[in-house]
């Protein structure tokens, strides 16, 4: 069940990235306002992460908080407490996300996948706020994505690996340790890895329309499996692109067929998934599925 705010008590939202972590408060969930209170690189080594995030939420409030909602990197185990599998984050893995927030604020804690709290934040505030069958895509350290489907009062929000989809013909070994998955075209770690160079200096227009039609491929399979009419992209390798969204709509228009999928550039850009989680303390917890 979604927290019941019987008093003033703000919100703490968190977003664990691949690459940076943001921790916001928020004094309400009506609108997409927050304060900024710490940004610093994720640490890889689960213990340092929590020590760094605790440390540095001391520093920065001591505020009696209602609930914490967590946007994390990677994918969750079926009750929303720890983190299953994450190639970009492996010593997050089995760790007790959950329990040791809780412990540590003496508050409710709630988790998802960043793709969710991406889609919450752009379902509540974003163009997609009036679409039964939507969806959420980042396009960053990783490539993840989130569908919502919505019929009467039932609603249901799934996060899938859209990134670890298996693309025919494609030989190259990806982090999750399967061959040939779509994010080692997409996702920006694999790519750097690949290349030796960050993605932000890549500028070639051959690289970007192998990257686009790539992905354009794995939205039309994303469409044809859920029936999703309408995607926000974001994450900070379309962010920074803004010549990416028109491209892939024209490519997804190109293969699409018996459908059509609308792409749209998240209404609130990176701060989706930092809005996202705080969101989930109003969300019920068995209206997602991890």
């Amino acid at each position: 069940m979604p927290i019941t705010k019987n008093s003033t008590a703000p919100y703490l939202g968190i977003d664990i990235g691949g690459t940076n972590t943001r921790v916001a408060l928020f004094s309400t969930l009506a609108e997409p306002q927050f304060t900024l209170l710490a940004r610093f690189p994720t640490q890889q080594d689960y213990p340092q992460q929590l020590d760094m995030l605790l440390t540095t939420l001391a520093k920065q409030t001591q505020a009696t908080l209602t609930g914490v909602g967590v946007s994390v990197g990677g994918r969750l185990a079926k009750d929303g407490r720890s983190v299953l599998v994450a190639p970009n984050l492996p010593s997050y893995v089995g760790q007790p996300l959950a329990d040791d927030l809780e412990r540590a604020f003496r508050c409710p804690v709630q988790l998802a996948h960043d793709t969710v709290c991406g889609l919450l934040g752009e379902k509540k505030f974003g163009q997609i706020s009036m679409i039964d069958r939507c969806a959420y895509l980042t396009l960053s350290t990783g490539t993840g994505a989130a569908f919502q489907l919505r019929t009467g009062s039932t609603t249901l929000t799934v996060s899938i690996e859209i990134g670890h989809q298996i693309l025919d013909s494609n030989t190259l070994p990806c982090l999750c340790g399967q061959i040939g998955c779509l994010e080692t075209f997409t996702g920006g770690r694999q790519l750097e890895l690949r290349l030796g160079r960050p993605v932000a200096g890549i500028t070639e227009p051959d690289f970007w329309e192998t990257f686009s039609d790539k992905l354009a491929l794995g939205l039309v399979n994303l469409t044809q499996l859920t029936r999703v009419e309408a995607i926000a992209l974001s994450g900070a390798i379309l962010l920074n692109r803004p010549f990416l969204l028109s491209l892939l709509q024209q490519k997804v228009d190109i293969l699409l067929r018996g459908a059509h999928l609308h792409l749209w550039q998240a209404t609130l850009g990176e701060n989706a998934p930092l809005v996202g989680a705080a969101l989930l303390l109003e969300t019920a917890a068995d209206s997602i599925i991890h």
